[in-house]
């Protein structure tokens, strides 16, 4: 990880990594309502809508099909400014350092990317068993009220989903490709990964705390319980690829092929190119299928550790 309070007095450093969280989540906050007001008034003028038709936008869109492109258009102002805006600004202002560190690639890239792209679908692969056992957890009666709560919320959430990956066509596709798919993976690891990482490894002086903690932050941050097991086993993953490496490019890298594999198979299984469709498929693996997949994982990672020896002597 990145030496990113490289600029920080030593007297100060062990206040320093709170101090600057405090500051990042009270920026990430306020953009994501700031970046959406934003949003709001984008589609006002590109749609001629007025105040309430561009309310109901994000109340009730399922009315109309008209309704999918403001919304992907509302996500994306929203993700870019809270998820990269925030982050770059913070990255000049409150650390002053440089943006490149954070996007860089390997000298030799190719087989590091290839790797990677590998790794994440045996992990989709071994992980799909924690996603179907958080789906069925079932809560203590004297929870009943949050897991009333978590379900109203998952139902909400997988309804806005299936409407957003309802493609009619290959541009729908590729619109969601960029707004759910790389936007996030670009975002999302320069905030949790990029920053919030390395603000606990140099509050904690451990690179493991520092991991395990931005993934469950990652994985509470998306409000949604019925997930947030696997989530956080990915934001992991994210997290040593990129601290074996040192470069958050491959994270980067792994979050857009979670992301975008998920969303091809969809679009392939809509036009009937394959007949698997990810959103329907309620079970995992067998087991031993599973445990297949993470082997070859684990070895892979081993393997990946492996290709960076300066960084993990």
């Amino acid at each position: 990880m990145q030496n990113i309070l490289k600029n920080t007095d030593e007297g100060d450093r062990s206040a320093a990594p709170w101090m600057l969280l405090l500051i990042l989540g009270g920026y990430v906050l306020a953009a994501l309502f700031l970046f959406s007001f934003i949003a709001q008034g984008l589609i006002m003028l590109l749609f001629n809508y007025n105040t309430q038709e561009s309310l109901s936008i994000l109340t009730n869109p399922y009315e109309s099909e008209s309704a999918k492109l403001p919304l992907m258009i509302i996500q994306a102002v929203t993700s870019v400014g809270a998820f990269i805006v925030v982050p770059l600004f913070f990255i000049r202002v409150n650390l002053k350092t440089k943006f490149a560190p954070f996007f860089s690639f390997p000298e030799q890239a190719l087989r590091p990317i290839l790797m990677t792209v590998v790794i994440l679908f045996c992990f989709m692969v071994a992980n799909s068993v924690v996603i179907e056992w958080n789906q069925n957890v079932d809560m203590p009666d004297m929870f009943s009220w949050f897991e009333n709560w978590a379900q109203s919320k998952e139902a909400q959430l997988e309804k806005l989903t299936e409407y957003l990956t309802s493609f009619s066509g290959i541009q729908e596709y590729l619109i969601a490709l960029v707004v759910i798919a790389l936007i996030p993976a670009v975002g999302e690891e320069l905030l949790f990964r990029g920053l919030i990482q390395n603000l606990f490894g140099k509050a904690f002086n451990n690179p493991h705390v520092a991991i395990w903690l931005s993934a469950i932050v990652f994985g509470i941050f998306h409000f949604q319980f019925y997930g947030v097991v696997p989530r956080i086993f990915l934001g992991a993953l994210f997290g040593y690829l990129y601290y074996w490496s040192g470069f958050l490019s491959l994270a980067m890298v792994g979050h857009f092929i979670n992301n975008g594999l998920t969303l091809t198979l969809l679009y392939f299984s809509q036009i009937k190119f394959i007949n698997y469709n990810p959103a329907e498929a309620d079970t995992s693996p067998p087991l031993y299928v599973v445990g297949i997949f993470f082997l070859a994982g684990a070895v892979l990672l081993y393997l990946f550790r492996n290709l960076f020896p300066e960084k993990n002597a």
